[in-house]
């Protein structure tokens, strides 16, 4: 491998890592919340119960933490994990690496650059949902 080579394929790790976990953070937050909308905080406690407030308080927290970590995972992380990758397949492309460390692989490649590019429409779309949602709870 050629030092460049190399620096490749510890980005394709850092990728895979970003791509398959850590871009999925939000989605605790997010199964709180969805948690609540099966059993609301009064459905949980009595109305007099002292922890009342606190489990309202725990379920907006998880809202907002679902919404603020969306944005940081999945539109200003993935959108710079994605833009790196699309450089590395470019590299991987211009330079017929595919050829050299992989023959006949070059359709796995353009796969990934097609689901990449996919699924960053995806989290634009669900973002802009999301987005509708808090305004129309403002």
């Amino acid at each position: 491998f050629a030092t460049s080579d190399k620096l490749l394929l510890h980005h394709s790790n850092y990728n895979a890592v970003y791509f398959g976990g850590v871009s999925e953070f939000s989605s605790i937050f997010l199964a709180l919340s969805t948690l609540f909308q099966y059993h609301p905080p009064s459905a949980l406690v009595p109305d007099d119960s002292s922890h009342l407030p606190m489990l309202k308080v725990f379920e907006l927290f998880c809202q907002a933490m679902f919404v603020l970590t969306f944005f940081i995972f999945r539109i200003v992380g993935w959108v710079h994990t994605c833009y790196k990758f699309l450089l590395d397949c470019r590299y991987v492309i211009q330079n017929k690496l595919i050829r050299r460390y992989q023959p006949g692989s070059g359709w796995f490649l353009w796969y990934l650059i097609t689901i990449s590019l996919l699924l960053s429409a995806l989290q634009l779309f669900w973002f802009c949902q999301i987005v509708e949602k808090v305004k129309n709870m403002v």
